[in-house]
């Protein structure tokens, strides 16, 4: 199972938790000297890749300060897949895609996540889906249902990229 983190953002600082093998959030430890660390008065959280490496970073909104980027260095465990969608202004799809549903399926695992705009308070997390595969090495179905309802499916060239999935045209990596 891919590691699961939460950033908590209280009053004393910001807080690192990790999921653990019984579904409960355990309180990761700041390692001396990291941004995690400090204390700040913060007001939002975005979760992106910033850096296209796959792994996702956080950017925090401090208030009467400059934005804390926490770039993810960890050692990658696993694969990833990233995927962009854009949305046929011509049938009628939002270009961003909002509203969107991706499934991928690798193997008895089937994951789903939504494309939505206002995630987080003052902030803007990143539109573009992130997918945690693990030890798989292929993706066994990738399928988008438009805002329309239309469902389509599309052939994934690789895993451990970016792809762009343009609505009714497929995928071409970026």
């Amino acid at each position: 199972m891919p590691a699961v983190f939460a950033i908590d953002q209280g009053t004393t600082g910001s807080k690192a938790y990790r999921l653990d093998s019984t579904g409960k959030f355990e309180r990761v430890g700041a390692p001396p000297g990291s941004a995690l660390a400090e204390a700040w008065c913060s007001r939002g959280v975005a979760i992106g890749d910033l850096d296209g490496d796959g792994r996702l970073d956080v950017v925090i909104n401090n208030m009467d300060s400059k934005p804390t980027i926490l770039r993810n260095v960890a050692t990658p465990v696993g694969h990833w897949l990233e995927l962009k969608l854009v949305g046929d202004v011509s049938k009628k799809s939002p270009r961003d895609a909002i509203g969107a549903i991706a499934y991928v399926t690798t193997g008895k695992l089937r994951q789903r996540q939504d494309v939505i705009s206002g995630g987080s308070y003052a902030s803007q997390n990143d539109m573009t889906l992130h997918f945690g595969l693990g030890a798989a090495t292929a993706v066994d179905k990738l399928e988008i249902k438009w805002p329309d309802g239309k469902l389509e499916s599309v052939t994934v060239p690789g895993i451990d990229r970016k792809l762009t999935v343009t609505e009714g045209k497929g995928a071409a990596s970026r």
